[in-house]
């Protein structure tokens, strides 16, 4: 309605007066034409038909088009914009309640322990050797062996016997008859030293020394209130083939004579096929050093500290668990990488160490399979030397 007055207000519709009453307004514009034209144009008396229907005949004749003009259109989005877009900035109901100012917390990493300087963790056992594997038959009748015949509890030797061990003055006893067909060679060839050959038709099969190294009733770090090393070493002549092989270690007595060191209870090994390394651990053993090859000397030996384990005291033994750790050596050398400490932390399916850390009478011990040729030394003919 506001919109259709003011254009009534603006639009020359032939009177100023629609009612007919003399107003002054009406003179003044016949003031300015001629009386003729009075005459001619002079509107007939009354209202124009239109105010009669209902007095919207200046509506009808200055209707405007359907919808409201450009200029409006124009105003009306910007209106429209005002009103529904937010004002810049938080609500006012945002700002009467501001929340408090609480960024997380600042952690300063430079704080964290180098994880690179950590030695790294231990290898994973694996289910197989990538070069030989014994059946699973001969692993499940050497358990059934092992269960048999319990380890020897540990003995107390002679002082001469003592220092003979010491000095590495060992008989070193070859496997039962069945099983050395094909040793060929055999023989002590000095004090501390002895010569095996073996034929390509070798099984496998162990060389036990007949006294202990380490005697844990003498030898024990928490008896002595001194740490102990025992060692040996082999020196390699010949390895025929890819399915031949030497194997040293230690283990405790009996042992099934048909499994290599580090198969079964109370023993470790490390075998030269595939340089891995085995703790009571019937199965492909963990990775550990290069295959052993022909002309150099490998040694191994365990070290038994002056600290007690946490589980100190083991089953049925009468001397304590102390903290061990074994190595071998390479052509007189050691390297810190080439060892293990016996109690690591091991996967849910290997079994125990018991008899391994100071417990138990440990023997030298050295398992052979196909055509081999080498030497073992023990005392003081061994190249390597503790420091």
């Amino acid at each position: 309605m506001g919109l259709f007055k003011s254009l009534k207000g603006k639009i020359d519709v032939g009177t100023d007066d629609p009612s007919g009453s003399d107003q002054p307004g009406q003179k003044l514009r016949w003031n300015r034409t001629h009386d003729r034209v009075e005459e001619h144009y002079a509107p007939p008396p009354g209202p124009p038909p239109s105010q009669h229907k209902g007095g919207q005949g200046t509506e009808e004749i200055f209707e405007p088009p359907s919808g409201p003009p450009p200029s409006h259109r124009a105003a009306s989005a910007s209106l429209h914009h005002e009103e529904f877009s937010p004002p810049p900035g938080p609500s006012p109901s945002h700002q009467q309640n501001p929340e408090p100012d609480n960024p997380p917390p600042y952690h300063d990493w430079t704080v964290i322990p180098d994880t690179s300087l950590l030695p790294p963790p231990p290898p994973l056992p694996q289910d197989y050797s990538p070069a030989n594997n014994a059946s699973y038959d001969s692993a499940a009748r050497g358990h059934e062996w092992c269960a048999k015949h319990p380890v020897y509890t540990p003995s107390t030797p002679s002082h001469e016997i003592h220092l003979l061990a010491n000095a590495g003055h060992i008989t070193l006893e070859p496997p039962p008859p069945q099983l050395r067909k094909h040793v060929t060679t055999f023989r002590q060839t000095s004090p501390t030293t002895w010569k095996v050959v073996t034929g390509k038709h070798q099984q496998d099969a162990i060389f036990l020394a007949s006294i202990p190294l380490y005697f844990a009733c003498v030898d024990n770090p928490l008896l002595t209130s001194q740490p102990k090393t025992i060692y040996f070493e082999i020196a390699i002549r010949r390895i025929v083939n890819e399915n031949s092989g030497i194997a040293i270690g230690f283990a405790a007595k009996p042992y099934p004579p048909w499994r290599l060191p580090g198969w079964h209870r109370a023993s470790i090994g490390v075998h030269g096929d595939d340089g891995r390394r085995f703790v009571n651990d019937s199965w492909g053993g963990r990775d550990f050093v290069q295959a052993f090859k022909e002309g150099e000397v490998v040694g191994v030996g365990m070290h038994f500290s002056t600290q007690a384990a946490v589980d100190s005291h083991a089953r049925g033994t009468r001397t304590a668990k102390v903290k061990t750790r074994a190595f071998v050596t390479r052509d007189g050398r050691a390297n810190e990488r080439w060892g293990w400490d016996i109690d690591e932390e091991r996967d849910e399916r290997d079994e125990g160490v018991d008899g391994l850390m100071g417990e138990g009478d440990l023997y030298p011990a050295i398992g052979v399979f196909g055509a081999v040729e080498f030497e073992v030394r023990f005392g003081d003919s061994v190249t390597w030397r503790e420091r």
